[in-house]
Order: C-alpha cells, then structure tokens, then sequence
C-alpha cells in the first residue's frame, strides 16, 4: 500500500480495515487481524498498529477479547425505536 501524504498512516489503515468490514472480506463476529499483522501487510510501525485498533474499538467497529483477538462487531441497530 502506498501512503498519501496527507493523512496520518494510522486513519488510512483504519480506513482499508472498515472498508473490507463494509465488503464483507471481515463479517460480524469474525476476526480481524492483530497489530502483528497489521504491521507486517502494512509496514507500519507497532504504535501505529495500536492506533488502528484503539480507533477501530473507540468507534465500535470491533471488539476485543483478551486472550483470543480482535472481532468485527455485530451491526447496529440505528433505526429509532417507538420503545
């Protein structure tokens, strides 16, 4: 992957990891890869790796389980509720 310039490395990784989310290559409650691996398709940095998955689980897009990984979070639901 080429880098642009003008954007931190971190939000473009995070960026190529929501859009296979979004395609299905990673589907709910399926695994993502680890910061290792992270690093190693990339070629980025462990700190940057970390940055991708803080990112990733701050906005709900996955979850981990310690001990087991890093999974896609289940969808949703965003429709209002009349409750």
């Amino acid at each position: 992957m080429e880098f642009r310039e003008d954007q931190p490395r971190w939000q473009q990784v995070a960026h190529v990891i929501r859009e296979r989310i979004a395609a299905g290559t990673y589907r709910p409650g399926s695994r993502v890869p680890s910061e290792n691996d992270l690093m190693q398709e990339f070629g980025i940095a462990r700190m940057t790796a970390h940055k991708v998955m803080r990112a990733l689980r701050e906005e709900g897009t996955v979850y981990t389980v310690r001990g087991m990984g890093s999974f896609v979070s289940p969808p949703q639901d965003t429709e209002p509720t009349d409750g």
